[in-house]
């Protein structure tokens, strides 16, 4: 289910992803909160769904990091910035983060 957010909070996100990531787009889907993103340094597209399952804050991460720490530390880095302005907005305190598929 896809966190509602009012336009502050979205554009408060904005800024949060700005400072690692050139956005793309944000779009609230039906199911999600669609966050398309790139990395000027590495030259990848980053794509995170962030959603609301049960009482639990879900980010999604979709990236090539295969042997790339630096994006990986940076992919890290935004989604722990952006849980803990959501904590903080939703009060949700339940967190799951996945990246390319794997919990982590």
């Amino acid at each position: 289910m896809r966190i509602d957010l009012s336009e502050r909070q979205i554009m408060e996100i904005k800024r949060i992803v700005q400072k690692e990531f050139l956005i793309k787009g944000i779009e609230p889907t039906d199911e999600y909160l669609f966050i398309h993103c790139f990395s000027k340094v590495e030259k990848e597209t980053v794509y995170y769904h962030l959603l609301r399952e049960n009482n639990t804050l879900v980010i999604r991460c979709y990236a090539r990091v295969f042997d790339n720490i630096s994006l990986s530390v940076s992919i890290r880095r935004l989604a722990k910035n952006v849980f803990k302005y959501l904590q903080n907005q939703t009060g949700l305190q339940n967190t799951i983060y996945i990246e390319n598929g794997k919990e982590g």
